[in-house]
């Protein structure tokens, strides 16, 4: 049975990726580990742990840090609502977090278990932490998916930078840098991809609609804790829609069947501090004019998700 660790900053869309994970009985997800990133560290956990309820398991929630390597913390509740789940109103969970550090649970868990995956849902501070205090051990990772960076010239927060690169650049040059096989799952690919058939993963009102006649605790959750995100879309957009960032990434590892196209490329990101700062620098024709220069392929990017596929797996995950 494959074996995950998932670390969160737990907005929205987090949540429901949560939801996703843990309702698959084909993988253990050996904890959640938090971070702050769409809200404050201490709203992220409750979030954690309001999902895992929700999801109908109990495991352990580790928080870890508060803020980021070097730049002063940014946040997306203008996304997620000021409690990061829409404003819904959920009731403060009844399961509590640990009271070990994320850093210190991550090192251990992939100590003590061999060929564990990682799923990275936002800034990527616990994890260059944990890749700078014991590089031995986060070496034993079998592979880490991120969701995180933008590809093609789309980016939410700035012009080049996505929200969970932005948020700590200097941590996520650490984590791409680190050697340990990389799958980016970058934010176009929950706006419908590169454009290819078939590949349209925002949920549209007829998939809403069919989230809601399933009718459980999960699917109400699921609709409750959207709302801001689908004001956010109308707003951005002016029309009905459900962009999942982090549901694609959990897809993209829990189902790699679903991918519809990927490539290798070098991958690196902008600590300048200039208008660039936090892009993924997406290097993929092996060389530039500069003579000497090694080209190493150190990321795989994700660029098309299967649409269908991935609906299917929300609407199962929620029943």
């Amino acid at each position: 049975m494959r074996k995950f660790i998932i670390d969160t900053d737990t907005g929205s869309d987090d949540a429901i990726a949560l939801l996703m994970a843990l309702a698959d009985k084909e993988i253990e997800v050996l904890a959640l580990t938090t971070v702050f990133g769409n809200v404050c560290l201490k709203q992220a956990t409750r979030n954690a742990l309001i999902s895992c309820e929700f999801a109908g398991v109990n495991i352990p929630v580790y928080p870890g840090m508060d803020r980021p390597l070097v730049r002063e913390r940014i946040e997306a509740i203008h996304v997620h609502g000021s409690d990061g789940l829409g404003d819904a109103g959920i009731l403060d969970p009844k399961l509590k977090a640990q009271s070990k550090h994320a850093v210190s649970a991550l090192i251990d868990l992939i100590s003590e278990h061999d060929d564990v995956e990682l799923i990275t849902l936002g800034p990527l501070t616990n994890v260059a932490l944990a890749m700078r205090k014991a590089p031995e051990v986060l070496k034993c990772l079998k592979k880490i998916t991120c969701m995180g960076g933008a590809q093609l010239g789309y980016a939410a927060e700035t012009e080049v930078a996505e929200f969970n690169i932005l948020a700590d650049p200097e941590a996520a040059k650490i984590v791409f840098e680190f050697g340990v096989p990389l799958v980016m799952v970058p934010l176009e690919v929950c706006l419908n991809g590169d454009g290819r058939e078939g590949a349209e993963t925002i949920l549209n009102e007829n998939d809403l609609m069919s989230i809601q006649a399933i009718d459980t605790l999960k699917s109400d959750f699921l609709l409750k804790i959207s709302s801001s995100l689908l004001k956010f879309h109308e707003i951005y957009y002016g029309d009905v829609g459900l962009e999942l960032p982090d549901p694609c990434a959990v897809a993209v590892a829990l189902r790699p069947d679903l991918i519809l196209h990927a490539y290798t490329a070098n991958v690196s990101v902008d600590i300048s501090g200039s208008l660039s700062y936090g892009q993924t620098v997406v290097n993929t024709k092996g060389g530039t004019v500069l003579e000497d220069q090694i080209y190493v392929a150190n990321v795989t990017i994700v660029s098309a998700l299967d649409g269908r596929g991935f609906k299917s797996m929300i609407e199962e995950a929620v029943r």
